[in-house]
């Protein structure tokens, strides 16, 4: 029997199959992922794992030493498998920052045009990080400094920085903190639900922030309520309330080669508690939170119940909790692949 023969047969037997092709536009936001298996003692390359998923881009973090043959082993993964990347890099505070900065921006510039852009979610939980609305203002003078003094290197290297919605700021005042740049190289890495927490419906959020965005932090979401406020949860794909077919393809209408970054949260439903008091002092008038705002994501809610029970990590194991988020990312990986084709 001739190799022509044999393939034939097997293929027509079922014996061989195509391997899926590459969703070239979609990723997956690595750091989180990679922490808590090296947490674990687990070896584990954001890259690699990328790849071995059939997907065309990464988010990762560059090597501690930019001297180091990891920087090297980087640019030799994705130059291999061509892919993109999106690089974590923290924006400098202060002037004593920026010889570290531009360093790594240059790094990533020198990636042969495959780095997408530097990413800094900035905040962490509004409502958890500060006590009062002043405490919030100072820390938001401070990160607004610290873009000023970034923006000259990223037009040196015409690289772009891409802030998150990271539950930090409402989508008009980080929509606004954009514009005051007045720069090309600074824009929004657009989470489709964090801003929930800050009292948006998704929608909204995406309608406020899509002009500004660089990549897309791309998730599907449940909602539900609680004692004192909302449940949050990333779902996978199809589980969730979001029309994630209209946003590939409003995104992809605005920049053909936007990439969508897949971040699969696996943990205990995020509580937000909007019903309690501490909450609503890091809002005042120069940051309001409106009453119309909070009536219509409270019928955005009502109207959207879970599909679901919401996903827990409540008594698992550190492997078990890894292995339920690699489980969850792959649901979401085969619906993209059925569902969402010019992601490919």
């Amino acid at each position: 029997m001739t190799r022509r023969t044999l393939l034939a047969t097997a293929a027509a037997a079922g014996v061989l199959t195509a391997q899926p092709k590459r969703l070239r536009f979609l990723g997956t936001a690595g750091p989180g992922l990679t922490a808590r298996a090296r947490a674990m003692g687990k070896d584990w390359d954001i890259v690699e794992y990328a790849n071995e998923k059939g997907l065309g881009n990464a988010h990762t973090t560059l090597p501690t030493d930019l001297n180091s043959s990891g920087l090297t082993k980087l640019r030799g993964q994705i130059e291999k498998y061509d892919m993109r990347l999106v690089v974590l890099v923290r924006t400098p505070r202060t002037e004593a920052d920026l010889p570290k900065y531009e360093a790594s921006v240059k790094a990533c510039a020198e990636m042969g045009g495959r780095v997408e852009c530097v990413h800094d979610p900035f905040s962490g939980r509004r409502y958890e990080q500060f006590k009062s609305a002043a405490d919030f203002h100072a820390f938001d003078a401070a990160c607004k400094a610290g873009v000023r003094l970034a923006e000259p290197i990223l037009r040196k290297y015409k690289l772009r920085l891409a802030i998150e919605n990271h539950k930090g700021w409402r989508s008009e005042e980080l929509a606004a903190w954009v514009r005051s740049t007045g720069s090309e190289y600074v824009g929004v890495a657009l989470d489709l639900v964090n801003n929930v927490s800050l009292i948006e419906t998704p929608q909204q959020t995406i309608d406020t922030l899509a002009p500004y965005t660089i990549f897309v932090s791309f998730k599907d979401v449940g909602v539900d309520f609680y004692s004192d406020g909302i449940l949050l949860s990333e779902v996978p794909f199809g589980d969730g309330n979001l029309d994630l077919a209209g946003i590939v393809a409003r995104f992809q209408k605005k920049d053909p080669k936007m990439l969508f970054q897949l971040e699969m949260l696996t943990r205990d439903p995020l509580k937000v508690p909007v019903f309690t008091e501490q909450y609503w002092k890091v809002f005042d008038d120069k940051s309001p939170a409106p009453a119309r705002d909070l009536a219509m994501l409270m019928a955005w809610i009502r109207n959207n119940p879970p599909k679901r029970p919401l996903p827990k990590t409540s008594g698992l194991s550190p492997q078990g909790v890894l292995a339920l988020e690699d489980q969850l990312n792959q649901q979401c990986i085969d619906y993209a692949r059925s569902f969402l084709p010019t992601l490919a």
